[in-house]
Formats: structure tokens, C-alpha cells, sequence
């Protein structure tokens, strides 16, 4: 090797390690750049979300306001409703499916046709809220409030409401099939033409109750109070744990009316053959 290329190859070693230096600090400030950016975006979002939250808590805002918090809430997951007043809102048709809403208070609130399939709504309310043909499927509505609220034509299939205030509600022509009503307030509430296939009443309160036209096949009624109750034209003899006593007393006051569908009162009339077990 010649004295005159050394020099050559000792500079084209220093243009690479520069070159290899400045690589790495390039990549260290991108890197520093991009923690900076997202530590900047965190920050906004918890921002935003804090302003959000202080729009449902506070008076003085319109309701397009509170909608619009309330929906940018939901979509940045948030999970603590407990100081927020969703009442009065209009969610009409909103599609909320596994929505994180527990202790949420939904006063007043237009929910009418609302896809909250699967939601968490534990310990909150709906009271006097508008769920007509809301879909509630295997919802989870532990110890809720839902006393005077309209649920028509409402689909809580396998929904979890035990413990539930449901007191005067409007539930005709709901599905609460296999859904969960244990200990339950159901006093006064109307369950006209509810489908009530399999589901669990135990401990529940149905004094004075409306269930005309009602499916009651294999409804579990351990333990309910039924003063009162009006089971005009439903099939409560294919229920399960009725007393002998509550039997006997359905049987009397409660057979098929001459406008019961025929299939109805064949049923009954079968079943009627069987004497009731002794006390």
C-alpha cells in the first residue's frame, strides 16, 4: 500500500463513522420526537376528556353540548359515570353495544330504539327513560333503577336485572326471555304480552302486577310475591316453583278466557286433568 492512500482510507473511515453518527442521532431524535409527540397527545386527550366530563357535571350547557361530550366520552372508553348527569339526553337509535355506563344516570333519557346489547349499566338509572324497542340482550343492569320507565317492545334476552327497582314500568310486548329478574321491585309494572320464557322471578315482587297474554313457559317464581297480579290469558301453569297454594288460586281466578287462542285453552285444560300434590 502506497503513503499516499492511507490518508484516503483513514478520512473514508471518518466519513462512515460520522455518517454512522449521525445515524444514531437521527434515530435518537426521531425517537425523542415521537415519546414527545405522544406524551403531547396523551395530554390533550386527558384534557379533553376532563373538559368533557366537566360539561355533564356543570349547568349552563345546551343539550347539543352534552350529547356531544357525552359521545366523545364513549369513544375515548371512558368508565367512571358516577358524578356525570346524562339525564335528559337525547340517544335515540345510538348504537352503544358493550358500553361501559355502570352507575351511569340516564333520568329522562331518550334511549328508544338504542343498541346497548351487552352493555355494563350496574347501579345506575333509567328512571322515567324511553327504551321502546331498545336492544338489551345480555346486559348487565345489577340493582338499576328503571321505576316508571317505557321498555316496549324492548329485547332484554339473558339481560341481568337483579335486584332491579322496575316498579310501573311499560314493558308490553318485551322479550326478558332467560333473563335474570331475581328480587326484583316488579310492583305495578306491566308485562302485557311479555315474552317471559325462563325467566328467573325468584324473590321478586309482583304485587299487583300485569302479566295478560304473557309466556311464562318454565318463568321461575321461587319465593315471588304475586298479590294481585293479573295473569288474564297467560300460560302460568307451565311456569316452575309456584306454591300448591298459588296453583290453586290461579286455577281458580285465572283460566283461559273465551278469548284465549284455542291452543291455550287445551293446554290448560290438560294440565287441569292432573290434581294438584297436597300441601
Amino acid at each position: 500500500m502506497s503513503e499516499n492512500s492511507r490518508p484516503s482510507q483513514f478520512a473514508a473511515t471518518l466519513g462512515t463513522k460520522a455518517l454512522a453518527a449521525l445515524g444514531v442521532a437521527a434515530v435518537a431524535l426521531l425517537a425523542g420526537s415521537g415519546w414527545l409527540l405522544a406524551t403531547t397527545v396523551r395530554k390533550q386527550r386527558s384534557e379533553a376528556r376532563e373538559r368533557d366530563f366537566w360539561v355533564l357535571c356543570q349547568p349552563g350547557f345546551t343539550a347539543d353540548e352534552r350529547v356531544a361530550a357525552f359521545r366523545s366520552l364513549v369513544v375515548a372508553g371512558n368508565r367512571e359515570w358516577r358524578a356525570a348527569n346524562v339525564g335528559g339526553l337525547n340517544l335515540a337509535g345510538w348504537a352503544l353495544p358493550g358500553a361501559e355506563l355502570q352507575f351511569a344516570q340516564f333520568l329522562r333519557a331518550n334511549l328508544a330504539g338504542a343498541d346497548l346489547t351487552g352493555a355494563k349499566l350496574n347501579g345506575g338509572s333509567l328512571e322515567l327513560a324511553d327504551l321502546s324497542h331498545a336492544k338489551l340482550g345480555n346486559a348487565e343492569m345489577v340493582e338499576m333503577r328503571l321505576l316508571q320507565a317505557v321498555l316496549r317492545g324492548a329485547m332484554l334476552r339473558g339481560a341481568v336485572l337483579r335486584a332491579c327497582r322496575l316498579a310501573q314500568i311499560e314493558a308490553q310486548n318485551a322479550d326478558f326471555s332467560i333473563a335474570d329478574l331475581a328480587d326484583a321491585d316488579l310492583v305495578m309494572a306491566n308485562l302485557t304480552g311479555a315474552k317471559l320464557i325462563g325467566t328467573n322471578f325468584a324473590g321478586a315482587k309482583l304485587a299487583s302486577a300485569v302479566l295478560k297474554g304473557a309466556n311464562l313457559s318454565l318463568a321461575r317464581f321461587e319465593g315471588a310475591d304475586l298479590t294481585d297480579a293479573d295473569f288474564t290469558d297467560a300460560n302460568w301453569w307451565t311456569a316452575r316453583g309456584l306454591t300448591t297454594k298459588q296453583l290453586t288460586l290461579l286455577k281458580a281466578k285465572f283460566p283461559p278466557t273465551v278469548n284465549a287462542p284455542q291452543a291455550l285453552r287445551d293446554d290448560f285444560a290438560r294440565w287441569a286433568e292432573v290434581p294438584l300434590p297436597s300441601q
